[in-house]
């Protein structure tokens, strides 16, 4: 029977979750590390190396058949996939079809936004498109602490500041992000999100080779409490605690 593991530093890889469960029965263990909260502000080395940590101790506690890394961060700042391990790619060669000027906005996490990942990414891809970065931290935060489950006016605010001056088509690249789509297009009704959790969720699906029953076991690292959110979310699953894979500082 098949697995997966998926993990990331909270709520965000619970919308590569969700996207995996429309499409596969697969048996799915999700780990959000909250003692890592956010991977976005880690230096790259520290982020490189909790990755590769909590990779191992998930391939040897679960056996998981795949682990996702439900992060775009991680995924651009460490050479981490293989045939059993799937990243978050930014989407940008999907946003640049979509684009009318070869330009594309990504939302991304400080790290990203701060360095030229993205920049080299697109180059791999033979991509001649102008890469726009914005910081999108604000909007994470709004997800991972819960802000825009309780306060619609506070998330619609912050969404319309940090998308003032975007146009055209934009990238969620945090896996955060999807979870404030819907918001996002009404705020702004003008611009096209592209969001990659399903291309994640096909990859996935293509590697499962035999159904599980469609479990799904979350367990968290033992920071800030994401239960009560879940909660509103719908999932009503146990979330035991795990420790980290490695020893904070």
């Amino acid at each position: 029977m098949s697995s997966v593991g998926v993990f990331d530093s909270g709520l965000g890889s619970l919308s590569i979750v969700n996207a995996i469960r429309q499409i596969s029965k697969c048996d799915i263990v999700y780990y959000a590390d909250t003692k890592s909260h956010p991977y976005g502000t880690k230096s790259p080395q520290d982020l490189c190396d909790i990755t590769r940590r909590t990779i191992q101790g998930i391939r040897e506690l679960f056996a998981p058949s795949i682990v996702v890394v439900g992060s775009n961060t991680p995924t651009l700042l460490c050479d981490i996939e293989d045939d059993d391990i799937v990243g978050v790619w930014p989407p940008i060669m999907e946003a640049s079809r979509l684009s009318c000027d070869d330009t594309v906005t990504v939302l991304a996490t400080s790290v990203v936004v701060q360095h030229d990942y993205i920049e080299r990414y697109a180059k791999s891809l033979n991509l001649s498109v102008h890469i726009k970065k914005v910081n999108a931290s604000r909007l994470v935060h709004l997800v991972e602490s819960g802000t825009f489950l309780n306060d619609h006016d506070t998330t619609c605010k912050t969404i319309e500041e940090t998308l003032h001056d975007i146009q055209g088509v934009c990238t969620l690249s945090s896996t955060h992000l999807p979870f404030l789509q819907s918001m996002m297009e009404e705020v702004r009704p003008d611009i096209t999100f592209v969001d990659p959790a399903s291309m994640v969720a096909r990859r996935v699906a293509n590697k499962i080779k035999n159904a599980g029953k469609g479990r799904l076991s979350i367990y968290t690292s033992g920071g800030h409490d994401i239960t009560p959110h879940l909660r509103q979310l719908g999932i009503t699953e146990d979330v035991n605690f795990l420790k980290p894979f490695y020893t904070h500082d």
